[in-house]
């Protein structure tokens, strides 16, 4: 193979994240563009590297051989597959976002691709803005796949820990101080004598009662 991995489940989650569909020049050139981090001509974060390959492009250069070349790319069995993954990422990334069509190019693009060009070769003709929609609310089809979540480092882990527990224990200290002022509240309200005291009877000096 012309490169010896492929991409991992955090390069779809770092590529899901990105809120620009696409940016000028709207080419392989473009950073901070879902549309040309999928297609893998720059990091799936969105900055654009000359030497990178990412996403759909490093799958195909994994393949090699037909499934490495473009022209012949279509003939590799794993060729629907990949591609079919890569409509997956896009449908799930148009689900979390909710663009509008608006903020698909409406012109400067590369032939074919502008908002309003029809795309080859579907007849009756259909535009890229009409196809800028949800599979399973629009297209008939839907996507059944679990899509990986963020890996949390281990200072953020012990950051979240330490901060749990200085909340504990916040917590624990004015519910103790709370229930210590209560109790030193009532005790001040105690009156000096109770209602039942001892007193002497007015006929006998000697006898006490209560």
């Amino acid at each position: 193979p012309m490169v010896q991995r492929l991409p991992e489940p955090q390069d779809v989650v770092a590529c899901l994240e990105l809120t620009a569909f696409d940016s000028p020049p709207f080419y392989s050139t473009s950073s901070d563009s879902f549309r040309n981090s999928i297609e893998g001509y720059s990091a799936p974060q969105g900055n654009y590297d000359p030497a990178v390959r990412s996403l759909h492009n490093l799958a195909h250069l994994f393949l090699n051989g037909t499934g490495g070349q473009t022209h012949l790319s279509p003939n590799d069995p794993i060729f629907v597959l990949l591609h079919t993954f890569t409509d997956a990422v896009f449908d799930e990334w148009l689900r979390r976002h909710a663009p509008d069509a608006s903020i698909y190019p409406l012109e400067n693009t590369p032939i074919g691709h502008n908002r309003e060009f029809n795309m080859v070769p579907f007849w009756p003709p259909v535009t890229n803005a009409e196809m800028f929609v949800t599979a399973a609310e629009n297209l008939g089809y839907s996507y059944e796949a679990e899509w990986p979540g963020r890996r949390h480092s281990s200072s953020i882990v012990t950051v979240a820990v330490v901060t749990a527990l200085i909340v504990v224990a916040i917590i624990f200290a004015a519910s103790t101080c709370a229930v210590r002022s209560r109790a030193y509240r009532t005790e001040g309200r105690q009156p000096l004598l109770g209602d039942q005291y001892q007193r002497y009877d007015d006929h006998d000096r000697t006898q006490s009662v209560v």
